[in-house]
């Protein structure tokens, strides 16, 4: 792994890595199935949890085959807008002080919300590229689902190999990274645990428990 001052840039996932979505977005989830009067049982929530983490229209489609996901999901980004969710404790002061040496940019499977949940917390300003699913050809981990941000970094004089992910997601995150050749930071607080990801290959010292290792990380 390149480390510190090799990195040009740094790509974060957003639900679970910044955002502390994990159980609450799988209880909104929850909230808008029986909402829109769908099937919620036992074995419908066993498959939800084994499952989570992948784009929300294929976790729609999955669970209740028969309905529209862009329905399902309208539903729950407009509700997501209105009532933010909150972000990991330390991500502000984290984001601060990585701005200020390289650009950061954001690369998510959730949809236009994402806007609103950054202007609620006031960590857009630290930002300057955000792809969202509305923005990109391909849902993670789709290797073309980071097309948008290497064309903006591109701009930058910064390449593919410069950059790093950061993201809590085995399924996700590090399969993408993984495809693409990048280096990779490994968050435990998320959908995988540290355990989830040495059985996944990824070397321990890729992984890591707080956001204050992510900081010195980056420096080292």
């Amino acid at each position: 792994m390149n480390h510190g001052t090799r990195w040009k840039g740094i790509v974060f996932d957003f639900d679970g890595t910044l955002l502390d979505s994990t159980r609450e977005g799988l209880s909104r989830f929850i909230r808008i199935a029986m909402n829109l009067d769908l099937e919620v049982n036992d074995d419908m929530i066993a498959t939800i949890k084994r499952i989570w983490g992948v784009p929300g229209h294929i976790l729609i489609s999955t669970c209740w085959p028969h309905i529209s996901p862009e329905t399902f999901m309208r539903e729950w980004e407009t509700f997501d807008s209105a009532n933010p969710i909150a972000l990991f404790p330390g991500v502000v002061d984290i984001l601060a002080v990585l701005a200020q040496h390289v650009p950061l940019s954001l690369l998510t499977a959730r949809s236009w919300s994402t806007h609103a949940q950054m202007r609620f917390h006031g960590i857009s300003e630290h930002f300057c590229f955000v792809c969202t699913l509305d923005d990109s050809p391909m849902p993670k981990p789709h290797p073309e689902s980071i097309g948008p941000l290497l064309e903006q970094y591109k701009q930058r004089g910064i390449k593919l190999n410069d950059l790093v992910l950061v993201g809590d997601s085995v399924r996700m995150d590090y399969v993408l990274a993984r495809a693409l050749g990048t280096d990779f930071i490994a968050l435990t607080w998320g959908s995988s645990s540290r355990d989830d990801f040495l059985a996944a290959g990824l070397d321990a010292s890729c992984i890591i428990d707080t956001l204050e290792e992510l900081q010195t990380l980056f420096f080292s």
